[in-house]
């Protein structure tokens, strides 16, 4: 993603290996030249104890990130389809 797409307050999707384990939610509190601090909104199950160490914040670089066009929650894992729930 590049500096000039992102504006304070928007969601992004995150995925940061080294910190977080599943992609979360963050929206995005200051800029800086290669990265944006992200107070992170939405986050997997097993990642309630990386974020509370985060202390919900974090520095991510904006190669990490994917805008969240369509609003709202983004889930780290889509719901099952009906048919994969059958098998």
């Amino acid at each position: 993603m590049e500096k000039e797409k992102l504006h304070l307050g928007d969601a992004v999707v995150c995925q940061v290996k080294e910190d977080m384990e599943a992609p979360f939610t963050g929206k995005i509190e200051k800029v800086y030249e290669n990265s944006a601090l992200l107070t992170i909104t939405n986050y997997a199950e097993q990642d309630r104890q990386n974020a509370s160490e985060l202390n919900f914040k974090i520095v991510t670089n904006f190669h990490a990130m994917t805008k969240n066009l369509g609003g709202g929650t983004v889930l780290a894992f889509p719901p099952e389809s009906a048919e994969d729930q059958k098998k």
